[in-house]
């Protein structure tokens, strides 16, 4: 069931969750990240907006550094949206327009799949 929210560290669990899960976000984020930190809030805000069609992955930098190597994660924050097992939306920063574009875009996409 949509909405669930775990906790991942290694790239071949993030591999095997975007495989068996039709729509995933993935936030890459960092305890010691202040953009990061602006902006979970509005993440967690938006995202339960959208729970019923969606999972959410959450990657730490320092914890999940497997994942975000094999993801290329170049900054924090950085979200990527997964339906079908394909990346269709992304978004870096803590731009809360860009932010709130990724979550529409990603919600769009999915009510039309």
């Amino acid at each position: 069931m949509p909405g669930e929210i775990i906790h991942l560290t290694k790239r071949q669990e993030l591999k095997d969750y975007i495989k068996t899960h039709s729509a995933v976000i993935i936030k890459f984020t960092a305890t010691w990240c202040g953009p990061c930190q602006s902006i979970k809030s509005h993440v967690k805000e938006y995202f339960d907006q959208i729970k019923e069609h969606f999972d959410m992955v959450i990657v730490d930098a320092d914890e999940g550094s497997d994942i975000c190597s094999f993801c290329k994660v170049r900054g924090f924050p950085t979200l990527y949206s997964y339906i079908n097992k394909e990346m269709v939306a992304s978004t870096i920063g803590a731009d809360l327009d860009d932010l709130f574009t990724f979550f529409s875009s990603s919600f769009n996409k999915v009510k039309s799949s």
